[in-house]
């Protein structure tokens, strides 16, 4: 673990966070704390110490490559991060204008931040923004149990199977099932791991440092949810089926 000053234009605190995290899973986890949406943010990390920077990204830029590792939280040192909100329109901006002429910032814990009548936090979880949409999280709850069931009753007998994987409405793609189960990432639920005939996915079967299958060709794996995997019959097995690929992201495949 590595602490961390957390600054933004609402609110300034410490955290303590995983040295193992992805880019993606660093940006949610000042996302949950500033309440910047990650596309608008703009990040510079610095030592704590003698406030040298590390690492800097500017809105669209340093994160092309989401899953690589933050290689800045991997040494010793406390860090800062000032997190910026490059869309002036955005929720967290305009409440900062509100809050012109408020005392500067003060250090607070994160159990005084949670009490605190007026914050970004506050402001979510009476509009029922984010993880605070009732209904939202209620049809996310109702797709990870019908995942689940599939995952448990249907695909973990398939693996070794030729299956049709879609995800969000991109091109269905051809592959071969590989793997069921947990993946060693901050992502809850079960995933489904693929091996695709070309070069169709975003790794070679590794997460994290760890070997789910394969590992197979740079490029010719993935992880997708349950949903996303359709098992093909006998007959759909045996013939030639074209497989096309839309290059789609989505918090469905990693």
């Amino acid at each position: 673990m590595v602490r961390v000053v957390i600054e933004s234009e609402l609110v300034r605190t410490e955290k303590e966070l995983p040295n193992s995290l992805k880019l993606r899973q660093f940006k949610d986890r000042l996302y949950h704390v500033t309440g910047v949406e990650p596309e608008d943010m703009e990040i510079v990390v610095k030592r704590q110490y003698d406030n040298k920077e590390i690492y800097s990204t500017k809105k669209g830029g340093a994160y092309s490559n989401e899953d690589e590792d933050a290689n800045f939280l991997k040494g010793e040192e406390e860090l800062i991060v000032v997190v910026t909100d490059s869309n002036a329109q955005s929720i967290s901006n305009q409440l900062a204008t509100q809050a012109e002429g408020i005392p500067s910032m003060e250090v607070i814990s994160e159990e005084d931040y949670l009490r605190r009548d007026q914050s970004v936090l506050r402001w979510k979880m009476a509009h029922g923004y984010g993880r605070f949409n009732a209904a939202q999280q209620s049809q996310r709850a109702a797709l990870a149990k019908q995942d689940e069931a599939y995952a448990r009753e249907q695909l973990t007998a398939a693996i070794g199977r030729h299956c049709r994987v879609t995800v969000d409405g991109s091109a269905p793609r051809e592959a071969i099932l590989r793997y069921v189960g947990p993946l060693p990432l901050d992502v809850m639920g079960t995933w489904c791991g693929v091996e695709f005939p070309e070069a169709a996915g975003k790794n070679d079967g590794r997460i994290n440092g760890v070997t789910l299958f394969g590992p197979v060709a740079p490029g010719h794996g993935s992880f997708v949810r349950p949903r996303a995997v359709e098992i093909l019959s006998e007959d759909e097995e045996s013939a030639e089926v074209e497989d096309v690929h839309d290059d789609v992201e989505s918090d469905d495949e990693i």
